[in-house]
């Protein structure tokens, strides 16, 4: 996605042609919730219950967490509330860079703040989760392959799964889009496909189809960038100073509460509660002796929690 932002972005500046079809914006959140979606399995629901109040205490923890510092941001910086509410939602990088034009945020802005929350949640923060975790002795646990998060065995993996979930993703978010409800169409996408999965536990999107969403998300924001937004970027430096320093307090006080108040061991704690990529996060945790998949159920609620309900929020605050 980033390689498509620059590229369009150049593009744009030497020809004053870039341009991309809008319509296409509801197929790409309707791919991108579809991605989403089929992750969610009946063992989740089952783990789910099995630490609901961790589910639960993780939600509040990154809405709260969206909710403050954006607005510090909003307060103390000159990123407008909307910009600043959507560059702290701990979501993925491109689901968050598709609907932050449907909240009313900076698309451009968000995206690098949301580019800078990913590289730190994966960099920084798995690093300094090993030194914790190493005082431990935690006992790493080897997984079996097919019980990986986000696994799909090769009987899944069909042209015909592939074009049912397509079609699904993409009819129930055009009606998403049609309701009304900001990031409708991601949104719609990520429920049908999830209760699709659920059900039939065949729900199957192809990665070339995620390379080819991520590519047009980022011509979609890359068409819009503007020599003024270049000039802008500037004035993120203090806003991404108060990101990185909230964001490892955030990481560490949820998981300090995850593990008192819920009983989760320390290493499932705090890989589950870093806001990073759903089976890296809970691969490395087993690596240290975590549970994986408690980890991946704590990622599956804080990425569906903020994409189902974060959007919302926003307009509701901003208006």
């Amino acid at each position: 996605m980033i390689g498509a932002i620059l590229s369009t972005a150049a593009f744009n500046f030497l020809t004053g042609m870039g341009e991309f079809p809008p319509e296409i914006k509801v197929v790409v959140q309707a791919i991108a919730g579809g991605f989403i979606g089929q992750r969610i399995t009946r063992g989740d629901l089952k783990e789910m219950k099995n630490i609901l109040g961790a589910s639960v205490l993780m939600f509040v923890c990154m809405t709260g967490y969206t909710l403050l510092v954006g607005g510090v941001m909003a307060r103390f910086t000159q990123l407008d509330l909307a910009t600043a509410l959507a560059s702290t939602m701990p979501a993925g990088l491109n689901d968050t860079a598709i609907i932050s034009a449907d909240v009313g945020a900076d698309p451009v802005q968000s995206t690098v703040m949301q580019m800078v929350r990913m590289l730190f949640s994966v960099i920084l923060l798995p690093q300094l989760g090993f030194r914790i975790c190493a005082r431990w002795n935690p006992a790493p646990v080897e997984l079996d392959p097919t019980n990986v998060p986000g696994y799909k065995s090769p009987e899944i993996k069909t042209w015909s799964n592939a074009i049912c979930t397509v079609a699904l993703a993409v009819g129930c978010g055009l009606l998403g889009k049609a309701s009304g409800i900001p990031a409708g169409a991601m949104i719609a996408a990520v429920f049908a496909v999830a209760g699709l999965n659920v059900w039939k536990g065949r729900a199957y999107l192809p990665k070339g189809l995620k390379l080819a969403a991520q590519c047009a998300a980022g011509a979609i924001i890359g068409s819009g960038i503007t020599t003024n937004d270049v000039a802008n970027m500037r004035l993120l430096l203090f806003p991404v100073l108060i990101l990185t320093a909230s964001l490892l307090i955030c990481n560490y006080v949820c998981a300090w509460m995850l593990h008192k108040l819920c009983g989760l061991d320390i290493s499932t704690s705090i890989f589950g509660a870093i806001p990073a990529g759903v089976s890296d996060m809970a691969l490395i945790s087993a690596d240290m002796g975590g549970d994986a998949p408690k980890a991946a159920v704590l990622h599956l609620v804080r990425y569906v929690g903020m994409l189902g309900v974060m959007p919302s929020i926003i307009k509701a605050i901003t208006g």
